[in-house]
């Protein structure tokens, strides 16, 4: 009896330790979207208002992310418009990133744009396009503030929520009728100068602020819209 207990106690040590193993190894990447693609309702990514600001970009960079080539992927999961005239209609932007170095990219949580100003940063697109509207005006400076700056790391995902109340969806057309789509995109227009602080102080380790710049959309999604 003692020696099958025994055997039962180190069975369930080793399962343990192969179970920790597993999400050690397939935790960083493949459990995320395995998750997400089962419950998106529960598990997207950590909003990206949460994610850590820059610190002195002048200095403080990863070089893997800096060398990353297109390491940004993009989503979009808009939910079901509801005929609740007090309820809201929700769009998810969900920006990965895939590469094994941190990648700074523009976040402000105020201006997350539907439409496209050429600016940097993210943004919704309707098609047709639609009455709604987000985002406070946006425009690229010469230095990005820090503030502005959210650092991606390998790997991490981040999501950013669009609320749009029904007094404004219900009563536009192209959205209630069922055959609209919302596309998210990125767009990094600038890597950022570098501006060194007054005084004598060290030369900047690196010429720029390090931001990725390129253009990224997500497939388009067919908004649904609940029956009457």
């Amino acid at each position: 009896m003692r020696l099958l207990r025994n055997t039962n106690s180190s069975s369930l040590l080793v399962g343990v330790i192969l179970l920790l193993l597993l999400l050690v190894f397939a935790g960083p990447n493949n459990l995320p979207r395995f998750v997400s693609g089962i419950f998106p309702q529960f598990y997207e990514g950590v909003p990206c208002s949460w994610l850590r600001t820059a610190d002195d970009r002048a200095n403080h960079q990863s070089l893997l992310g800096r060398s990353a080539e297109n390491p940004l992927s993009i989503r979009v999961a808009p939910t079901t418009i509801t005929r609740d005239p007090a309820g809201s209609f929700f769009v998810q932007i969900i920006i990965t990133n895939e590469s094994l170095g941190t990648v700074a990219i523009v976040y402000n949580p105020t201006q997350v744009l539907v439409g496209d100003n050429n600016s940097s940063g993210m943004g919704l697109i309707f098609n047709p396009t639609t009455s709604l509207a987000a985002g406070l005006g946006r425009q690229d400076s010469t230095t990005i503030p820090e503030t502005s700056i959210r650092l991606l790391g390998p790997r991490q995902r981040c999501v950013h929520t669009v609320e749009f109340p029904n007094g404004n969806v219900l009563v536009d057309p192209s959205l209630v009728s069922g055959t609209a789509s919302v596309t998210a995109y990125y767009r990094g227009a600038t890597r950022g100068q570098v501006v060194p602080e007054p005084g004598i102080v060290a030369t900047p380790i690196y010429p720029d602020q390090g931001l990725w710049t390129g253009y990224i959309t997500s497939a388009p999604v067919t908004i649904l819209v609940a029956a009457q």
